[in-house]
């Protein structure tokens, strides 16, 4: 059947205003544009817009689907801002004896102005408490969860992380990177069942916040890949394109696993440093605020290196989270040693701290740079005592790596942030921390467009409205501009041509 959509203003993306009257879609597929008098003869059913406007599905270029899906469940620790409010909320919520994970805080915007540790919850003796910095990159637990993981004051730090102490040298419930997995391998391992009931939540939030699809990083905290895998397989039908990162752990594991139209296999995902929240970005030069400090590298040099021979062993390419400038110089060194594969782009996650000559090597490089615009104004002011202003010149510097050229995408990293495409761009485009920095309404849209499309490489089928590209659209109520972003609302958002959320406060 063919179904006409017309009667809006459907934006195209092909450039900046571009629209067109009508499109024809048949079988998931733009079959035509143009007028809507030229294309309605063909049409066996008429989709009207009442004067929406359309757009390419927007698409989520870094998200955890299934920690945004949990995030939905969980006490959301993000919205709360002391340390005595958090403790009295995990303290009405846990069940003695039974594990209670949360996730959220963010000791910059703590009453306290200073992390949790486990003092704060030791009084809760009999539950093993965890609860998750927001940038997923730091934990505290309490002794009970230090106590089953069997750790003490002389357990050594592992590879890549540490374990966190006191001035005295006693534990202070801190687990910093890599060294979260010596209390979260200890967490009893959830089920399918329980992983199909997230994703479906999440997918049902995801969609009604006019997202298409996503891009997403799951395969290696819930167990055996298979497990989250086997979830997605039987949520996932053709209402939502998926696009599964494959963390390293995984990675070997998942070849020969065999992708669908709407569950896809991406590259290999590698961290190679941590947060600037908690002080693990890998820097070229000690933090501002923590001078000896120049962050943490997750991966032994050899270690980070056999990983990227990996992946170019299987013709894939890497997916690579740097926020350090220390950290993107060496995994820059890496990609101009064991070159991308013909064709193809590697990723570079996050970016969130440069330099000059850095950006200079990259430009010499087939990267694709996922960036997360809502990242500035959860970081700032803060993160300027952490860099120092000589720093920010190459900071978060979104307007000017488009400007040199570079294929950007937007993502949230949900649920370290909001999962809203539309808030995402409204902190692309009013940059109130980095003015100069701003992109225009274009641009932004085009991170979660085309530029997400740029990075898997289907630039030629998803992120534009245009003959032969996938029939995915995201409609809201009104022209988005540098006003109207957070006004907007979303009508309905459509995958292959079907309707997967509808807005009935926009039914007539």
């Amino acid at each position: 059947m063919r179904a006409l959509w017309t009667d809006g203003n459907i934006f195209t993306m092909e450039s900046a205003g571009d629209k067109v009257e009508a499109i024809l879609v048949e079988d998931g597929k733009v079959i035509q544009t143009g007028s809507k008098e030229a294309l309605l003869p063909f049409a066996d059913k008429v989709n009207s817009l009442n004067g929406s406007s359309m757009y390419p599905g927007f698409v989520d270029s870094h998200i955890h689907l299934i920690g945004h899906g949990e995030k939905l469940a969980y006490l959301d620790l993000s919205t709360i801002y002391s340390i005595k409010e958090i403790v009295d909320q995990v303290e009405a919520r846990v069940i003695k004896g039974e594990w209670f994970v949360a996730e959220g805080w963010n000791d910059n915007k703590l009453i306290e102005e200073r992390p949790i540790t486990n003092l704060d919850l030791d009084h809760l003796k009999e539950t093993p408490i965890v609860l998750k910095r927001v940038c997923r990159h730091v934990l505290v637990a309490n002794s009970k969860a230090i106590e089953l993981a069997g750790i003490t004051k002389e357990t050594p730090n592992p590879i890549g992380g540490v374990i966190g102490k006191d001035n005295e040298g006693n534990l202070n419930g801190l687990f910093y990177d890599e060294a979260q997995r010596l209390i979260t391998s200890k967490i009893p391992a959830v089920t399918t069942e329980y992983l199909v009931e997230v994703i479906k939540k999440s997918v049902a939030d995801l969609q009604s916040k006019g997202l298409t699809g996503v891009h997403t990083e799951d395969m290696a905290y819930y167990g055996a890949y298979t497990v989250p895998l086997q979830a997605y397989r039987e949520v996932i039908g053709q209402n939502f394109r998926t696009h599964l990162l494959r963390h390293h752990e995984a990675f070997e594991k998942m070849q020969g696993e065999e992708p669908t139209d709407f569950i896809e296999f991406g590259a290999m995902k590698i961290f190679v440093d941590g947060s600037l929240g908690g002080r693990t970005a890998l820097l070229s030069e000690d933090y501002s605020d923590d001078i000896g400090n120049k962050g943490v590298s997750v991966h032994e040099p050899d270690k980070l290196e056999r990983l990227v021979q990996i992946a170019r062993k299987y013709n894939e390419t890497i997916a690579v989270h740097v926020i350090g400038d220390k950290a993107t110089e060496i995994i820059i060194s890496l990609i101009e040693k064991y070159p991308v594969p013909a064709g193809k782009k590697d990723r570079l996650i996050h970016v969130n701290v440069l330099r000059k000559d850095l950006v200079a090597r990259m430009a010499k490089l087939p990267v694709v740079l996922d960036l997360q615009p809502i990242f500035v104004p959860s970081d700032f002011p803060w993160v300027i005592e952490r860099l120092g202003k000589d720093r920010l010149k190459w900071a978060y510097a979104w307007k000017t790596l488009l400007d040199y050229g570079f294929d950007c995408s937007g993502g949230s990293d949900s649920p370290i942030e909001l999962a809203d495409p539309l808030v995402g761009m409204d902190a692309a485009v009013n940059n109130r921390f980095l003015p100069e920095q701003s992109l225009t309404v274009f641009e932004a849209i085009s991170l979660f467009t085309s530029g997400s499309a740029k990075a898997i490489g289907k630039e030629k089928e998803r992120g534009k409205i245009a003959q032969g590209f996938d029939a995915d659209f995201t409609v809201v109520d009104r022209e988005l501009n540098e006003t109207s972003l957070l006004k907007a609302n979303v009508v309905g958002t459509i995958v292959a041509g079907k309707t997967v959320y509808e807005n009935k406060n926009f039914r007539e």
